[in-house]
């Protein structure tokens, strides 16, 4: 066996936590400035970041209000929040913990300071004053890590394992602001029309991709653009395409990849096919819903392929 299941596992897990608590974080941020850049009345309310993570349920169970204070507090500070950043980062800890023999130790220590450091400042992150430094931190020393698995791994199946991680969580998330973005901006009506532009380079602002996407279409920013850009642009790394391609050449080289190769190669054919400037709202939800869908197979692909072998 070219690495343990349990191993591979634990390696995919934890670049998934690490990258959803850094996608977390830059949400968290853009929506934030959002919200002091809008006039009252003109932005999406607080519960779309509860949305998102397709979390309604689980956050009506703690809170009878969808207000500022409550999102933050079930995103930022609670630990017992599977959608928290304190959540995500203690699983990454744990992870760390028990792989630390494939992996460097500035891996294991820069992963347990972020560990102490959201532990100790979670809490104080609720408040506007204390939040943009805090979400700063996360994304600065998440950024550090996927660094350091970059600079001091073998390009094996440990590095295969923990790209395949980030690449999964990353295109998942995509499709979340995505979708949530849209339907947000679409519930505005003709309050969305003053300031859709704005709306719209949030979205993009929230994957890293606003600086990338004008340089592709130009200043105007607008759904179907955005929509192309975050989901087939075959340049930018963090697009669905993108990653799709990615996973193509991380699973070709492991054994028994082929139905996994297969369902990729088929998602990518269904997202390039796509025509999303003649899509409705509605027509772009079911997509990016059917594309989620999609990505939860490959995940239980991978999963049921590498982390449920027999030993041999």
């Amino acid at each position: 066996m070219i690495l343990l299941s349990r191993v591979a596992e634990r390696l995919y897990w934890l670049a998934r936590y690490l990258e959803r608590a850094q996608a977390t974080a830059r949400l968290t941020r853009s929506f934030t400035h959002l919200i002091m850049d809008l006039p009252i009345g003109q932005s999406p309310e607080w519960d779309v970041l509860v949305e998102t993570f397709d979390a309604q349920e689980a956050f009506s169970q703690r809170f009878n209000a969808n207000s500022e204070t409550n999102v933050m507090r079930y995103l930022l500070a609670l630990n017992d929040s599977t959608n928290s950043i304190p959540f995500s980062i203690s699983c990454a800890r744990e992870n760390v913990r028990t792989t630390r023999g494939v992996l460097s130790d500035d891996v294991w220590e820069h992963v347990n300071e972020l560990h102490l450091y959201v532990q100790e400042h979670a809490s104080q992150s609720v408040a506007r004053r204390n939040r943009y430094e805090f979400l700063e931190e996360v994304i600065a020393r998440t950024q550090l890590i996927f660094s350091a698995f970059q600079h001091s791994l073998n390009r094996d199946h440990v590095h295969r394992f923990i790209t395949m991680g980030r690449v999964i969580e990353r295109a998942d998330m995509a499709t979340r602001i995505l979708d949530t973005g849209a339907k947000a901006i679409h519930r505005l009506g003709k309050k969305a029309l003053a300031v859709e532009s704005l709306l719209w380079g949030n979205v993009l602002e929230s994957q890293l991709a606003l600086s990338a996407y004008r340089r592709s279409f130009g200043p105007v920013i607008d759904r179907d653009t955005t929509a192309a850009f975050l989901l087939q642009s075959l340049k930018f790394p963090n697009s669905v395409a993108f990653g799709l391609n990615d996973m193509i050449e991380l699973l070709a080289p492991l054994p028994k990849a082929q139905p996994a190769l297969r369902t990729v190669r088929a998602v990518n054919k269904e997202l390039d096919r796509f025509k999303i400037a003649s899509a409705e709202v509605s027509e772009l939800h079911e997509f990016i819903d059917t594309l989620q869908r999609r990505l939860m197979e490959i995940d239980t692909i991978i999963q049921h392929t590498w982390f449920n072998m027999s030993p041999e």
